[in-house]
């Protein structure tokens, strides 16, 4: 102990080293967890019922903003009249600008079927409305919106009766959806699913079709069907038919890989702090060999001398890793708390 304090500065950087290693290890791994396990909770709020129809994966990216491939209003009929398919309801989605009060932000559009609205949000996302109403079919240019473009996106609150300028196109607020957990969700414009189309000259086109299966234990033979009826329309393997357990495994694949990259790389910075303990020690024997010397001819033996250097290191590594697992923890959760 008394060596790590004469060597103040020396001591300092190898225990910093040491904290930042183990803090990227344990930070990384843990926000790559609790994100791992947020996502996995929505889909199981999602409901083992449910299935999302959209373009096949391409390029390792899945839905129309990847491969350019789009349903159709006969698409969404066609799997709604499929045995076992209980509602199916089409959405239109893109990506827009939303403008309020000189205030610019970049967020999903989603277009929906004014009839079917409010039995997607309350039914199929489980999400009610803070205040305001759904739309209906033959509303124009009115929007819900998510809870956080609401409150927490602009220095201004959006209230009920606002209005936002979307793609230079204004829209009166009618109604503000509860916090879903979704940052996507709430972050969302929902309109009528025509005016959207209309918007982008979009004609009949769905970016996906949300189902809900009339017998969860059937979901995945519904699944399956809608795959077929797609296959022979458009070809194999054109779309895809998800159900929430098919997400949850594709998802729980990507993130242990993920995991596995992030521990790699933070465990680079764990071997260099190692190093560093390993030449801190190396020279700390150097520069002491008058010691040793001394120590040898008084009777200590090589065994207690490895020792007392050893015990130094330990104490560098204690110290160190304390601190590291601490600032990691506090990262985790700051980043967190921030995304909330």
């Amino acid at each position: 102990m008394y060596s790590i304090k004469r060597k103040k500065v020396t001591s300092a950087l190898t225990i910093l080293g040491l904290v930042i290693g183990i803090a990227a290890i344990v930070s990384l791994i843990s926000i790559g967890s609790g994100l791992e396990n947020a996502i996995s909770s929505q889909l199981e709020e999602f409901g083992a019922d449910k299935i999302m129809v959209m373009a096949s994966m391409t390029g390792g990216m899945s839905g129309p903003m990847a491969s350019g491939q789009t349903l159709s209003d006969s698409d969404a009929d066609m799997i709604e009249d499929i045995s076992g398919v209980n509602m199916a309801v089409g959405m239109y989605i893109k990506t827009s600008t939303v403008k309020y009060n000189d205030e610019t932000v970049t967020t999903y559009v989603m277009g929906l079927p004014g009839k079917q609205a409010q039995e997607f949000f309350s039914d199929i996302q489980s999400i009610d409305l803070e205040k305001g109403k759904f739309f209906k079919q033959e509303d124009g240019r009115v929007a819900v919106i998510g809870n956080k473009l609401a409150h927490n996106i602009f220095d201004k609150d959006v209230r009920i009766g606002s209005y936002l300028e979307i793609s230079n196109q204004k829209f009166k607020v009618i109604g503000i959806m509860k916090s879903a957990g979704d940052p996507e969700m709430d972050q969302a414009v929902m309109m009528p699913l025509d005016t959207a189309r209309n918007m982008y000259e979009a004609e009949d086109e769905l970016t996906m079709v949300y189902v809900k299966a009339s017998d969860e234990t059937r979901v995945d033979y519904v699944a399956k069907k809608i795959e077929e009826e797609l296959d022979d329309k458009y070809g194999e393997n054109t779309y895809m038919a998800m159900t929430s357990e098919q997400m949850m495994e594709t998802i729980g694949t990507i993130f242990s890989i993920i995991s596995l990259f992030l521990g790699g790389i933070a465990s680079i910075a764990l071997l260099v702090a190692g190093v560093g303990i390993t030449n801190t020690m190396f020279m700390s024997v150097m520069e002491r060999t008058r010691e040793i010397g001394v120590m040898k001819a008084i009777g200590a033996t090589n065994i207690k001398i490895l020792e007392i250097f050893l015990i130094e290191s330990a104490l560098i590594g204690l110290i160190g890793g304390i601190i590291g697992c601490v600032l990691g923890f506090a990262i985790s959760y700051a980043v967190s708390f921030a995304a909330v």
